[in-house]
């Protein structure tokens, strides 16, 4: 019996381990929105160049939810944002979780892509984010991380 759930267990991981089908593998990006009133964006490098992702648009926030409090150290955020591309290609919301120390240091946040629609219903990606003091905005959150489409 345990010789079943071990193998079963096995073939379980490798199949969760497995690209999807037609998946193509993530192409770099570095994205930066001036969080203000208008949250602009600008996106660059191989998922731009290879047409995986717009390089610019505008950004809204469609969720906020704060925790954390309690520690006095810190907040935590769950934010969605939604990026809507200048050329009108589509749109896509990326999940944030955000670390906020009660310290000097900056914000930090690990993001995903959640949904999409248009030339993104397809995209897919993951990565690190900080949000950094900005003298002509609140706050100028960097995004690194891949995008890909399957």
């Amino acid at each position: 019996m345990r010789r079943v759930l071990a193998l079963t267990a096995a073939m379980a991981a490798m199949l969760a381990l497995a690209a999807p089908a037609g998946a193509t593998p993530p192409s770099g990006v570095n994205i930066e929105v001036d969080t203000d009133i208008s949250s602009p964006f600008t996106a660059s490098g191989p998922a731009v160049d290879d047409g995986v992702v717009c390089a610019s648009g505008v950004v809204e926030d469609v969720f906020f939810k704060a925790s954390g409090f309690q520690s006095n150290t810190g907040v935590n955020f769950q934010i969605v944002k939604e990026f809507t591309c200048d050329d009108g290609s589509g749109d896509f919301s990326v999940k944030l979780q955000v670390r906020l120390l009660f310290d000097d240091s900056p914000a930090t946040f690990n993001w995903n892509v959640v949904d999409g629609t248009g030339a993104y219903e397809n995209l897919h990606g993951t990565g690190t984010g900080v949000g950094l003091p900005c003298d002509t905005c609140f706050v100028l959150d960097v995004y690194d991380g891949g995008l890909h489409t399957h």
